[in-house]
């Protein structure tokens, strides 16, 4: 949301707050200035920018500790072939939730096809599902949807990771389906290091900034993921799995 859509957010909530035309907590916000929020957004800026390589892996450290009590495993790697070679290692380990077959969903990314993670794959027997590209009609789209559902594993890429919350951000497209992400028991998101941030401010702000860069708006949707699936709904018991993945790993490639 940026400046203006979140002084409107506000604005409306504060005449809602309002009594005998009296406003019932006059104190309860307040709204910066155009040039402080402007000021505010370029020392965000700066900040990601010149973060140094110490600061990203006391942020990754962050994001491992933030990432234990949601059941989310952080993963440092110094390579994608590292990376590949984990995955690999994974998918062999694991067994599938339903029959014996094993299949991979994969995001059509650079990340992952820098890792040649498919031919280590097949090398191995392990099925790969393929994403759809654009212009895949209906009856490819429903194909995937099924494959996918079947798959175990859904390799993706994130655009950014929140370290306070351990959360990924998905921004999903042709080639990079949101199903692979939600479908496949478990998920395996791989990033680099420079894409972990520190909070939701950073966060809000470069997509302040991609939305001003684009002046198309969001063609497509956008997935945050905060460790598995989970739910407590019966019986307040907790169980993993009911909606999503019951698994999801992060391998962060922190560079040699």
């Amino acid at each position: 949301m940026n400046d203006n859509g979140q002084a409107k957010f506000i604005n409306n909530i504060r005449k809602a707050l309002c009594v005998d035309g009296k406003k019932a907590r006059p104190d309860l916000f307040c709204l910066k200035s155009d040039e402080e929020s402007i000021e505010e957004s370029v020392l965000i800026f700066d900040r990601i920018g010149n973060r140094s390589r110490y600061s990203r892996l006391q942020l990754l450290g962050k994001l491992i500790d933030a990432a234990k009590p949601v059941n989310l495993d952080v993963i440092p790697v110094k390579t994608l072939p590292d990376a590949a070679q984990e995955i690999v290692k994974l998918a062999c380990e694991k067994k599938p939730e339903w029959g014996d077959a094993k299949s991979v969903a994969l995001w059509t990314h650079p990340i992952i096809e820098e890792m040649n993670i498919r031919e280590i794959l097949r090398k191995r027997d392990i099925g790969i599902i393929f994403s759809n590209q654009p212009d895949a009609g209906k009856t490819e789209r429903d194909r995937h949807i099924k494959e996918s559902a079947d798959s175990f594993i859904g390799i993706t890429s994130a655009d950014y990771c929140v370290a306070e919350t351990g959360t990924l951000v998905l921004k999903t497209a042709p080639g990079n389906e949101r199903i692979v992400s939600l479908l496949p028991s478990i998920h395996v998101a791989v990033i680099k290091l420079e894409q972990v941030i520190a909070d939701f401010k950073e966060l809000y702000t470069l997509l302040d900034k991609d939305l001003k860069d684009r002046p198309e708006g969001i063609e497509n949707g956008m997935t945050f993921i905060t460790g598995p699936s989970k739910t407590a709904d019966i019986e307040a018991t907790m169980v993993h799995g009911a909606h999503g993945p019951r698994e999801v790993y992060i391998y962060v490639v922190t560079g040699d």
